[in-house]
């Protein structure tokens, strides 16, 4: 067995990539684009209101829904600009629907308010991106998500 060659790249003082320049072989149902790479899967450690960390794998090669994944929203600012995104191209009714998403916890009894939005491409130019709120409940039911627009 060969130990995991690894590299590490600081992007900015605050973003630092560690990369596992292993070989695996592709299991996923998931190509690549001819010039680039497509995100199969994420590992996240979420720092909890309780000073705890939570480890979610955010897995885009299954039947979540998450096929298609545009971008990963996790802060206000990136809240911001999507929804002006949103209102501009599609209309202030379902920017401020991703605001109210982002401000309220999804049911009044779960702990925290969501922690990152993901954001799906439309199938076609006549419809809308889909949007998830994830990661403030307590249970995480085996449903599929609905999107929130």
């Amino acid at each position: 067995m060969t130990a995991a060659k690894k590299e590490e790249l600081r992007l900015h003082d605050d973003i630092k990539l560690v990369y596992d320049l292993t070989e695996k072989p592709n299991r996923t149902n998931l190509k690549s684009h001819p010039d680039r790479a497509v995100v199969a899967k994420l590992r996240a450690d979420l720092v909890l209101p309780s000073n705890k960390i939570l480890t979610v794998d955010i897995d885009f090669d299954s039947t979540s829904g998450y096929h298609g994944n545009t971008m990963m929203v996790m802060d206000d600012f990136g809240v911001e600009i999507l929804t002006t995104a949103f209102a501009v191209k599609y209309g202030q009714q379902y920017a401020d629907k991703i605001k109210q998403a982002w401000a309220v916890k999804e049911h009044p009894d779960d702990p925290r308010k969501p922690t990152y939005l993901l954001v799906q491409k439309p199938s076609s130019d006549d419809e809308l991106p889909q949007v998830f709120v994830a990661c403030g409940q307590r249970d995480h039911p085996e449903t599929n998500f609905q999107s929130i627009i």
